[in-house]
């Protein structure tokens, strides 16, 4: 039942995206200075925001100015608030909120990951009613790329001894993120 609801997720998160990139130009006009998270949650501050009838463009963790890195590399203006929102297009669709305890089960290898050092592989975890499923295969004959495919709803970090404390809710944003990728 959960990968037919991701199947119909998917398909309205294809819309939300085409329709964000669409009005990402025009969004940033109806943002007023509203008291929220910020930072990737980090913190809670005053920023740009969209009312509550547009959130499904908004990300929920950050204003529009977006995070600490996005804002030091862009300044805050009303086209990077633009580019924000084309950067995480229906960010919020789908985003599903789990409680502890987390009754989280692995297949697969947790340690597979892009980029810089990365590690081939996949990877299935199942938790709380969502799963996520992971697979990173690099391109063959010493390319340094890879294919990265990522479904289901970002839970990964609930199999990851690294991430202590879990917070309490977790927020699973939604995942239907084929891509090419690096593979160093």
């Amino acid at each position: 039942m959960i990968f037919l609801k991701w199947l119909a997720l998917a398909v309205g998160n294809l819309f939300v995206t085409l329709i964000t990139i669409i009005l990402s130009p025009i969004l940033p006009v109806f943002a007023s200075q509203q008291l929220g998270p910020c930072d990737n949650n980090r913190y809670i501050g005053i920023g740009p925001r969209l009312p509550k009838w547009l959130s499904w463009f908004q990300t929920p963790d950050n204003s529009l100015d977006g995070d600490a890195t996005f804002e030091r590399l862009n300044p805050p203006s009303y086209l990077n608030r633009a580019k924000w929102l084309r950067r995480n297009p229906g960010y919020n669709v789908g985003t599903r909120y789990l409680t502890a305890p987390y009754d989280t089960k692995v297949n697969g290898n947790p340690s597979i990951k892009d980029n810089d050092n990365a590690k081939a592989g996949w990877c299935f975890v199942r938790s709380n009613g969502l799963f996520q499923l992971r697979l990173v295969v690099p391109f063959p004959f010493g390319f340094k790329h890879c294919f990265y495919w990522n479904f289901g709803w970002n839970i990964m970090g609930l199999a990851d001894p690294n991430v202590t404390p879990k917070p309490n809710p977790w927020e699973a944003t939604f995942a239907c993120s084929p891509r090419f990728s690096g593979f160093r």
